[in-house]
C-alpha cells in the first residue's frame, strides 16, 4: 500500500478547506459521486466541481481528508486559500477635460 499523500501547504489556507486533484485516467463523476455518498454522513462536502482541472474543492474533517489522502484516483491534495490575482492602480491623465456629452 502507497503511503498517503502530503497535502500541499498555502499561504494562507482556509481552514478545513482543500482542493482535490483527480489523476488523468480517474472518471471524475465516479470518483465525485463515491465520494459524496462516503462523506453523507460526516460533516464534510463537497462545495465546488472542477471540470477544467479533474477536480473539486470541499470542506473536509480531518479523518475524511486521510481517507481522501489514501486514495487511489487523487493525484494531489492541497490547502485551499485565499489569494490576489492583481491590485487595481488608478492614475489621472494629463491633459486638456474630455469634451461633455450634449
Amino acid at each position: 500500500m502507497a503511503s498517503p499523500l502530503a497535502v500541499l501547504k498555502a499561504k494562507k489556507p482556509i481552514a478545513g478547506r482543500y482542493i482535490v486533484t483527480l489523476k488523468g485516467e480517474a472518471s471524475f463523476a465516479a470518483h465525485v459521486s463515491s465520494t459524496e455518498s462516503k462523506i453523507a454522513s460526516t460533516q464534510s462536502y463537497i462545495t465546488h466541481e472542477y471540470g477544467l482541472i479533474n477536480g473539486y474543492a470541499g470542506e473536509f474533517t480531518e479523518e475524511d481528508l486521510n481517507d481522501l489522502r489514501a486514495h487511489p484516483e487523487i493525484a494531489s491534495i492541497e490547502e485551499d486559500a485565499t489569494v490576489k490575482t492583481c491590485t487595481v492602480i488608478t492614475q489621472s491623465v494629463p491633459g486638456p477635460p474630455l469634451p461633455r456629452a450634449s
